[in-house]
């Protein structure tokens, strides 16, 4: 929880920062500080209640909160900023707070670190590009990633899915459809998490910037290193909820 609070906050502090809600070189403003307010409480709400179906509080909130700071401090910011705003709340914490849920689901010791298949698939992506790669997949949003390159991405995360699932298969739920879920699950979180990469990407080049941030050196900020994790995430959770019945 406190780690995934951390990361919430710093990823968020980047997204506003990017979208032009954060000022670089200006204080904290009234708008983000709804944003940081409703991040807490949602954690907050989500660490005693434990259910995704009560997210629309905080959703909602997050909502109100934002859209009152803008309306009593006219023509202070924006109604784009604003917007912006809300988006960045929906995009880093809510999304990566299913990570938690699935931590607290029966076998979330292991189902946790599933959404972190987005940097296998990554990895892999990126040798397979190179080696096979020869057709553009997106070649205006991200020029250097091939169809043979995410065809890649996606084996290999099955590869290592079906290896964890086997051995949880042998040491832990002793059920042989625990690999067939985590292949179905790693398949369809590798082309998801992908698509994360690119939207990220896609933010990047709308304003004109190379990273998110500069706190991990030599790889950028915490959504330059968790795009993909975040987007994937709600997948993998709603995934597991369905599959892990047959289990």
């Amino acid at each position: 929880m406190a780690a995934l609070l951390a990361v919430s906050l710093i990823g968020y502090f980047e997204m506003t920062r990017a979208l032009g809600v954060h000022i670089t070189g200006k204080k904290l403003n009234a708008l983000e500080a709804c944003g940081y307010i409703a991040t807490v409480l949602h954690y907050i709400q989500m660490m005693l209640v434990r259910d995704y179906r009560y997210f629309i509080f905080s959703v909602m909130f997050a909502f109100f909160l934002i859209m009152v700071c803008y309306v009593l401090t006219f023509p202070k910011y924006t109604s784009q900023q604003a917007i912006y705003c809300f988006f960045s709340f929906l995009y880093v914490p809510i999304n990566l707070s299913f990570i938690y849920l699935l931590r607290m689901r029966p076998l979330g010791i292991y189902f946790a670190w599933i959404p972190f298949i987005a940097w296998i698939c990554d990895t892999c992506a990126y040798f397979a590009g190179r080696a096979f790669g020869k057709h553009k997949l997106v070649p205006v949003l991200s020029p250097k990633k091939t169809i043979e390159g995410a065809i890649g991405g996606t084996l290999g995360a099955m590869a290592v899915g079906a290896i964890f699932g086997y051995l949880l298969y042998n040491n832990v739920t002793h059920n042989v459809g625990t690999i067939y879920v985590l292949l179905i699950i790693t398949f369809a979180g590798s082309i998801i998490s992908q698509l994360g990469d690119l939207l990220a990407s896609g933010i990047k080049r709308n304003h004109d910037i190379k990273d998110y941030g500069h706190i991990i050196p030599g790889h950028g900020g915490i959504m330059d290193r968790f795009d993909s994790v975040i987007f994937v995430t709600p997948c993998i959770y709603f995934l597991s909820v369905v599959l892990t019945k047959i289990m």
